[in-house]
């Protein structure tokens, strides 16, 4: 058996996105769901006057600006019989349209869960 969930959600303002996808199935005796869920929050808006103050803004961010975090977490519950896996990445980006720049934060997810209707080895 195969089961698939899609959510697109967005907030009322339109500074919220948020997709989330899941899809849990049964093959010889271990349930497996995945889940993948992205979320993006607009921030700040710098309005430019022209291209020019637009790229001296660029030159004073740095190379931090787009920096993003990992973290990679296993969980195992034996009394269960669960596992998991879960990736998360959490960073921040901006977008230009026109001389407007928007600081856009975002959160990726990546979750595996293993069920075992048996003790694996």
């Amino acid at each position: 058996m195969r089961e698939l969930l899609f959510k697109n959600i967005t907030s009322g303002n339109k500074k919220r996105k948020d997709l989330f996808v899941s899809e849990t199935f049964d093959q010889n005796g271990v349930t497996t769901t995945t889940q993948r869920r992205s979320t993006y929050i607009i921030g700040a808006c710098n309005k430019f006057k022209s291209l020019e103050e637009l790229l001296a803004w660029k030159k004073n961010v740095g190379p931090n600006a787009g920096k993003r975090h990992v973290f990679i977490i296993k969980k195992r519950d034996t009394i269960l019989n669960k596992d998991a896996f879960i990736c998360d990445i959490i960073g921040k980006f901006y977008a230009v349209s026109q001389c407007d720049i928007y600081s856009v934060a975002f959160k990726h997810s990546f979750e595996v869960d293993f069920s075992y209707a048996y003790t694996p080895e």
